[in-house]
């Protein structure tokens, strides 16, 4: 990103997923605390809770090197929409729909 209207686009975007994700995170963390029976469930939630950390740490990544990879994920997976990274440079924009697999029109 190289202007400052670039970097404030994308960290809206940015954050917008991540929050979303966390959200949806908790949740299920809610569900599945709830149906716990038993040590053994303390310990799976236990591992969906290391498996999950891992999952968001690579791919909620913020570095500017890797961010139009960040964001080809984010709109794949529907994490973030198109719309949202409007104002980034069309070569940007490509890019993006290219890693993400979606049609431009």
């Amino acid at each position: 990103m190289r202007t400052q209207r670039e970097k404030a686009i994308a960290r809206i975007a940015f954050d917008k997923a991540y929050t979303n994700e966390c959200n949806n995170m908790i949740e299920s963390v809610k569900e599945k605390a709830n149906n716990l029976s038993g040590p053994r469930g303390v310990w799976e939630l236990g591992d969906y809770l290391d498996h999950k950390r891992n999952e968001m740490d690579q791919k909620h990544d913020y570095r500017y090197s890797v961010l139009i990879h960040v964001f080809g994920r984010l709109v794949g997976e529907g994490g973030v929409e198109m719309k949202d990274l409007e104002g980034l440079e069309e070569e940007k924009i490509q890019r993006i729909r290219f890693i993400a697999g979606v049609d431009a029109s």
